[in-house]
């Protein structure tokens, strides 16, 4: 029997900026690179915690938008779910783990106007709706001019300053989407809140070259302990990483058996992820495919992370490539008399059973 293994549900990237005093963090990223010839659509998706009123989402983008549009829901579920790590048991265990979050989080507005400006230094090239979402695209010429704007409008970025400051500041060209939120109750509950998929189009940057970059350093100041980023990449042939280092999974399978059906799958993969991350800028090659997209049939990728935030100084950087090797990510577990009686020790740490994790990695080109 195969289950697939059920991921957090949702996902947060970019930077939560709240208002002073108040908090809006996530210890979750998810971002979808869909790669064309011309230009890049990237979606993300959105989980916090915290206890803010209203908050801004602050999102870094290397190149020139041209589009801001909800973003497919739908599509964004089927590939998580169709590149997550699977598991296989015995019929007879029939276990799922799961998320179980929920809550939402909206556009609202309490009298400032996002698309406002007296700053010379700022420019408004776009303000709109999409979806829920009222938002505002912007162009900095320097990064004290972005940082008052949002300052002015009540918002406290000191803790992404020196992140808004680097891009600014970057040749590439960045420019930035800044999304307004009012949650419909202030405090989180456990598990956070998600927030609907935002999906942005945009061309090459100053540099004449598209850029699939994730702005990992905006959360380098979190105050979570740790950051789990999962990386989605539709493109022609098995996505590479730059910046950050791809550990692959291994061609063999070390065997069929790793764990007692009463330890958490999902548990089991984070501390997988930790053990080649942690601080480390490191991500797992988690899966690698064909995927069949309403626009037709591309190449899936999937990388997987956790590391501290400390750990985010620096951007990963995706990019196609013509290799086309499926990969695949499978956890054995048995039952638990047949692992007690294999392992008289008793129940192991979830880091110490690491080392009988089946993990296959498929050989087959296409």
């Amino acid at each position: 029997m195969i289950l697939t293994l059920a991921a957090s549900a949702a996902f947060a990237c970019g930077g939560f900026v709240p208002t002073a005093g108040a908090l809006a963090a996530s210890d979750a990223q998810q971002a979808l690179f869909d790669l064309g010839e011309s230009s890049i659509t990237v979606t993300y998706r959105a989980r916090y915690e915290g206890n803010a009123a209203d908050f801004a989402w602050v999102l870094a983008v290397p190149g020139t938008i041209t589009l801001v549009e909800e973003g497919d829901e739908a599509l964004l579920d089927d590939i998580e779910a169709t590149s997550a790590p699977q598991v296989e048991l015995d019929p007879d265990i029939g276990t799922e783990t799961g998320c179980g979050c929920e809550g939402d989080a909206k556009a609202g507005s309490d009298g400032r106007n996002f698309s406002d400006t007296g700053d010379s230094g700022i420019e408004i090239t776009g303000h709109g709706y999409a979806g829920g979402y009222e938002y505002t695209t912007l162009a900095a010429s320097d990064a004290d001019s972005l940082v008052t704007w949002l300052t002015d409008h009540s918002y406290d970025v000191s803790l992404i300053q020196a992140s808004i400051e680097a891009y600014v500041a970057d040749p590439i060209g960045f420019e930035f989407v800044a999304v307004q939120l009012t949650p419909e109750v202030a405090q989180t509950a456990n598990g956070g809140v998600e927030i609907d998929p935002l999906a942005i189009t945009y061309g090459a940057g100053d540099d004449g070259a598209l850029h699939a970059l994730f702005p990992a350093t905006l959360g380098v100041t979190s105050s979570v302990d740790y950051v789990r980023t999962e990386i989605f990449v539709l493109g022609s042939g098995t996505a590479t990483l730059s910046g950050w280092e791809a550990v692959a999974n291994p061609d063999t399978v070390p065997g069929d058996v790793v764990a007692p059906d009463y330890i958490d799958p999902e548990g089991m993969y984070q501390s997988l992820l930790l053990s080649h991350g942690d601080t480390e800028r490191k991500m797992w090659l988690a899966w690698s495919g064909a995927y069949t997209t309403p626009a037709g049939d591309r190449w899936l990728t999937r990388y997987d992370a956790m590391v501290t935030p400390a750990t985010n100084t620096v951007d990963p950087v995706f990019a196609d490539s013509s290799d086309k090797t499926e990969a695949e990510t499978i956890l054995y577990i048995m039952e638990e008399g047949n692992y007690q009686e294999s392992y008289p020790g008793g129940a192991w740490g979830v880091v110490g059973l690491l080392s009988l994790w089946g993990l296959r990695r498929a050989s087959k080109k296409k």
